[in-house]
């Protein structure tokens, strides 16, 4: 009886572990293992003489880089402006295409009217459109936040149309057999069955913002993360290069982790059935 139930007490670490491995804990491993083995191969490369260090500096040179940027307080103004920049276009998309993606994808007349001049917008390279908001909004913030808008909420827009369509109609019928209001059904039922591409279309979003922010920054500005890659490329600076696209590159990784939170707190049905 004993043995028993000590087999069964050894089993427990060993089935919790294998729970762990199955969700992501070997994925985490070979992530980990990849990235670290890319860097060691680049730093030895660098020291090696393998790779010209005018052109590209060694993961050591863009850490020491990055830590005297963070202690000497030059990093920080610029870290602002972007954030700042990114987080009003990106905030303005958000509010503006979600509502206009629900509305078109429950109107046929508006999903319609509106579908050929978001599709054209899409399809346009929003980049271009940087001179004229320039032109009509001045060299400030207003111009690059408008940038950020136009970049994002087009996917916002698209994602949520979306979303929208693929909502089940059995649900919106039961909605209506039940008396309930277009109101009611938008808030009740198709809301929350489109929050899973809603969100889809926000980590989407997150990219083309970052994007358009550098963008926005290297033409127009005199501060911010674009700013400070463009003015170290033009010093042959690339580990101030590597910085500033390191910092990117955590932002959206840091945001879309943030966003795929949010997915399970507000949609958890749809991880429970994975």
């Amino acid at each position: 009886m004993s043995d028993g139930v000590l087999g069964i007490a050894d089993a427990r670490p060993a089935s919790g572990l294998m729970r762990w491995w199955r969700r992501g804990g070997a994925a985490g491993i070979v992530r980990w293992g990849v990235l670290l083995g890319l860097l060691a191969i680049w730093e030895l490369a660098a020291r090696l003489g393998w790779i010209d260090p005018l052109f590209v500096s060694s993961p050591v040179e863009i850490v020491d880089k990055l830590l005297s940027m963070i202690a000497d307080g030059s990093i920080w103004p610029h870290l602002l402006a972007s954030a700042e920049i990114a987080g009003l276009g990106f905030g303005l998309s958000v509010l503006v295409g979600v509502p206009l993606g629900l509305a078109m994808g429950r109107s046929e007349l508006l999903r319609s009217s509106l579908d050929p001049f978001t599709t054209a917008l899409n399809a346009a390279p929003q980049v271009a459109f940087l001179p004229l908001l320039i032109i009509w909004l001045g060299i400030g913030l207003a111009s690059k936040v408008a940038l950020v808008f136009l970049g994002s909420v087009v996917i916002m827009v698209v994602n949520t149309e979306s979303g929208v369509a693929q909502v089940d109609k059995k649900l919106i019928e039961t909605a209506h057999s039940f008396m309930a209001n277009e109101r009611q059904i938008l808030l009740k039922v198709v809301l929350p069955a489109s929050l899973p591409f809603i969100i889809a279309g926000m980590r989407l979003g997150v990219g083309r913002a970052l994007v358009m922010v550098v963008v926005a920054e290297i033409y127009a500005s005199t501060k911010g993360l674009g700013y400070l890659i463009f003015q170290a490329g033009g010093m042959y600076d690339t580990a101030q290069v590597f910085v500033g696209v390191l910092i990117l590159a955590a932002a959206g990784v840091l945001l879309n982790a943030a966003l795929r939170w949010l997915e399970t707190r507000l949609a958890p049905w749809r991880h429970a059935q994975e």
